[in-house]
């Protein structure tokens, strides 16, 4: 359960942060507030109760840190010489060539790690001018952009976004099972196409294109460097 005043609490924990998020913060507290069981648990923080509100202050950190530009980085694991045992017995890979083609793959690794958080940024560039919330650093199990009730007729909305049709796991699926939670992915697997065409929110969907992410993704990485 969230404290009574759990919603103050929010706003009053990202204004000493960021105040330029405080509503969209303390709306995302009064969502959690209606569905405290899609409050994520927080790592590495014994004692600290979803609702609480050392809970709340503390994720107010989260929310902001998430937003933060991240740079690609290959993974820190050190690879498996086994692979250039492979690549060489059986791909062909010259000699000379093993140790460019593990690094390639290294950094093509970090890069794939990426697209998925890409995807976040570019939809909410696109979504939180029009009512979404990003739940940045989440905090929302299973959920990466809910959106308030513009009125009583509404209904709360929930959207979970992926890269790739077969990139969520079982247990995330299984949170999914039983609530309105929506989804949706930006590509298939098993062929080469893209899924823009059914993005679920119809005012959303024309603003949104293949074309449109490749410009934010070259723009965001541009100033990174």
């Amino acid at each position: 359960m969230f404290v009574s005043n759990a919603e103050a609490i929010a706003r009053r924990a990202m204004n000493r942060i960021e105040p330029r998020l405080a509503d969209k913060y303390a709306s995302l507290i009064r969502f959690l507030g209606m569905n405290p069981e899609a409050a994520s648990a927080m790592r590495g923080r014994r004692g600290v109760e979803p609702g609480s509100e050392a809970y709340i202050e503390l994720q107010a950190d989260s929310f902001v840190a998430a937003r933060a530009p991240r740079v690609p980085l290959p993974p820190a694991t050190v690879p498996d010489e086994m692979v250039s045992v492979i690549l060489g017995s059986y791909f062909n890979i010259a000699e000379n060539e093993l140790d460019r083609v593990k690094r390639e793959h290294q950094l093509s690794m970090g890069a794939e790690n990426l697209v998925g958080e890409l995807l976040e940024r570019y939809l909410a560039e696109i979504m939180e001018p029009r009512g979404w919330i990003w739940c940045s650093g989440s905090i929302v199990k299973a959920v990466d952009f809910i959106k308030p009730p513009q009125d009583a007729s509404e209904c709360w909305r929930s959207l979970q976004v992926k890269n790739r049709d077969n990139s969520e796991n079982s247990s995330s699926s299984a949170i999914r099972v039983g609530t309105t939670i929506e989804k949706w992915f930006r590509t298939f697997s098993r062929r080469r196409d893209l899924n823009w065409d059914a993005f679920p929110e119809e005012e959303i969907r024309p603003l949104v294109s293949e074309a449109g992410f490749q410009e934010f993704v070259k723009a965001y990485l541009g100033k990174l460097k």
